[in-house]
Order: C-alpha cells, then structure tokens, then sequence
C-alpha cells in the first residue's frame, strides 16, 4: 500500500505542477496578447475583441487550477499566530487536524461544485458576455480544483505523518 501511494502521489505532483505550468503559460499569453491588441488598435488594424473576457476567464481558471500547486509548495497566504506560539509538537498536532479540516471543507466545496455544474449544465446557462462559455464549464473547474485540494490536504496529512519534524514543509516558489 505504500508504494502505491509514493506512486500516486509522485504522478499527483507531477499533475498538478504540469496544471500550473499550464497557467504560467497561459499568464504569458496574456502578457503577449495585450500589448498585441493595444498595437492593433493605434495602428486602427481592427482589435482583438473577446480578449478582455478571455482574460477574465483566464484569470479564473488559472487561480483555481495553480491553487493544488500553491498549497503544495507551501506558498499560500498562512497566518501562524496560533501555531508559533505552541511547543514544536503541539504545533504539529495542530498542522495535521487543519489539513484534515481543509481537506473536509474542499471536500463539500467539490461536492457543491459538481451540484452546480449539473445544474448550470441541464439549464444551459451562458453568460451575457460576447465570448460566451458555459457556466457549467467554468463550474467544473471550481469543483476539479477542489478535488484536487482535497487530495493535497490529505496528502499533505500523510506527509507529516511520514516525517514527524516541524517546519520540514518546503515553502516558497
């Protein structure tokens, strides 16, 4: 069971920082295509017209999908006012109930997401916008980023369990 887990979550990893690579490059399209279209514009040669809400979009999924890769890395935004204050192994103690605890939370987040992907799906839902992609869609990536959360969460848990050492995680990009 064990090696089966070290290969599951090798090929996690490796997912999700495939997914945040994925968003680097879709974070410099963005740096290419903006430019590109205020030089379409001052040259009067037309402009890129569903730019700005494929920005938008962009800009959605990439938060939700870099996320995993975020937790993974250490690199969220933490607030360890509680934690620093409490002996090495109480603190420990307490980063494993909250990995359990966000796991949860990700967990009914997934559950919620897929509701509502359903739901925009058999509605048929579309935004009042000129580039138009379907709510639904945008709906299963909120629900896709929480499952991968929640697997983060929990393999975050197993990996404390493995190393009992305070302040082993790796933080930073």
């Amino acid at each position: 069971m064990q090696q089966f887990m070290d290969f599951f979550e090798t090929w996690f990893n490796r997912s999700v920082f495939f997914l945040a690579s994925l968003v680097a490059v879709l974070i410099g399209l963005i740096a290419v295509f903006i430019p590109l279209n205020l030089l379409l514009i001052k040259m009067n040669w037309g402009s890129i017209w569903w730019l700005y809400e494929a920005v938008e979009y962009a800009l959605y999924i990439g938060v939700f999908l870099s996320a995993p890769w975020v937790l993974h890395k250490g690199a969220h935004v933490r607030v360890d006012v509680v934690t620093s204050v409490l002996s090495p192994a109480m603190s420990l103690h307490v980063e494993k109930i909250m990995d359990l605890v966000g796991s949860m939370i990700c967990i009914m987040l997934f559950v919620y997401g897929v509701r509502i992907m359903i739901w925009e799906f058999e509605d048929g839902t579309l935004p009042d916008k000129d580039l138009r992609i379907a709510t639904g869609y945008m709906m299963a990536v909120f629900a896709f980023s929480f499952l991968l959360l929640a697997i983060e969460f929990l393999l975050r848990f197993r990996r404390s369990q493995l190393v009992d050492l305070p302040g082993s995680s790796e933080t930073g990009f």
